[in-house]
C-alpha cells in the first residue's frame, strides 16, 4: 500500500520535515509511472532522484545530529551506509540489466519501506533528543525507544 504524507512522519524539525515531503512526492512519482506503464524511465528518475536525495538529506541530518550532540549517531550513520549500498546495488542492477517492472518495484520498496520506516522509527529520536535538550531532559538518559504511537 502506497503511504502518504501525513503529520504523523513530521518529527518537527522544518527543514527536514519539507525534505521528507518532497521524498513522498517522489515516491508517488514513481507509482503513477508504475501504473501508467512508464516503470522504464520512472525508474530511471526514481533511482537518480534517490541518489540525490540521500545525498543532500542525510549530509543535513548528520550536521544535524552532530550539532546537538546525538548519542546515538553511530548506529544512525550505519543505516545511512547500510541505505547506500542498497542503493549502489539498485544502480548496479540498472547499468546491467537496464531498466524494467522488477527494478522499479525494488525502488518502491525502497522508498515506501526502508526510507518511511526510517523516518518514522529512527529519525524521531534524534528529534526527541533535540527537543528533550531544550527542555534540559535528553531520552539518551532513559534509553527507551518510543515509536511513533508514542508520540
Amino acid at each position: 500500500m502506497l503511504r502518504e504524507w501525513s503529520d504523523i512522519y513530521s518529527i518537527g524539525i522544518e527543514e527536514i520535515d519539507r525534505q521528507h515531503q518532497g521524498f513522498f512526492a517522489a515516491s508517488h512519482q514513481l507509482y503513477e509511472a508504475i501504473l501508467d506503464r512508464e516503470a522504464k524511465t520512472g525508474v530511471i528518475d526514481a533511482v537518480a532522484f534517490m541518489r540525490a536525495y540521500a545525498e543532500t538529506h542525510f549530509s543535513t541530518e548528520e550536521d544535524f545530529m552532530r550539532r546537538h550532540d546525538y548519542p546515538d549517531l553511530d548506529a544512525h550513520l550505519r543505516q545511512h551506509v547500510a541505505f547506500m549500498r542498497r542503493l549502489d546495488a539498485l544502480e548496479n542492477d540498472l547499468r546491467t540489466f537496464g531498466p524494467g517492472q522488477e527494478l522499479a518495484d525494488r525502488a518502491l520498496e525502497m522508498t515506501q519501506d526502508w526510507l518511511i520506516d526510517h523516518i518514522a522509527d529512527e529519525d524521531v529520536l534524534y528529534a526527541l533528543h533535540v527537543k528533550a535538550g531544550e527542555l534540559g531532559d535528553h531520552p539518551s538518559r532513559h534509553r527507551e525507544r518510543p515509536t511513533i504511537g508514542d508520540r
